[in-house]
């Protein structure tokens, strides 16, 4: 992780961001991802100088007096994973989630995110950190993967 530090997205790194999403074959949407998750959401990023090499992306569900949070988009570019970026990612987030909810007076209650059934190095990262699968959704985003649905319960964390 020589040379890598991680930080709240902000709208300098915007273009970017958008270069993160080229598997959408679409520039503009492309570029309305970007501009959602860096006026509206929490993006925290991995960077090496300017160049983004990881991201995770988080916001809050519903009523922020539920203290339920979304982790979207946790990826590290395939030159960088095995290298700890994924779990520094991680750890960042979850901590910037006590830290939103501590701020409002909240207690932060769980955080959930879904991956693939055959993603099995994220699944191994997530439950590192404590997250549980609690189902299994099948062919929720496509016919082709399965997805799982996980929770980690903050009001388990010391």
């Amino acid at each position: 992780m020589k040379d890598i530090i991680i930080t709240k997205a902000t709208y300098a790194d915007k273009e970017k961001l958008a270069e993160t999403w080229q598997h959408f074959n679409n520039e503009k949407a492309m570029q309305s991802r970007a501009e959602c998750y860096i006026t509206h959401n929490n993006t925290i990023l991995a960077k090496k100088g300017d160049e983004i090499k990881g991201k995770i992306l988080w916001h809050v569900k519903d009523n922020p007096n539920e203290g339920v949070v979304e982790f979207e988009e946790l990826y590290v570019f395939e030159e960088y994973r095995m290298k700890g970026i994924g779990s520094e990612l991680i750890k960042y987030s979850i901590n910037e989630v006590q830290k939103y909810f501590e701020n409002l007076g909240i207690k932060p209650r769980r955080i959930f995110l879904y991956t693939g059934e055959d993603n099995l190095n994220a699944r191994k990262l997530y439950e590192k950190f404590g997250f549980e699968k609690i189902a299994n959704l099948g062919h929720l985003f496509t016919d082709n993967d399965k997805e799982l649905f996980y929770v980690l319960d903050l009001t388990k964390l010391k």
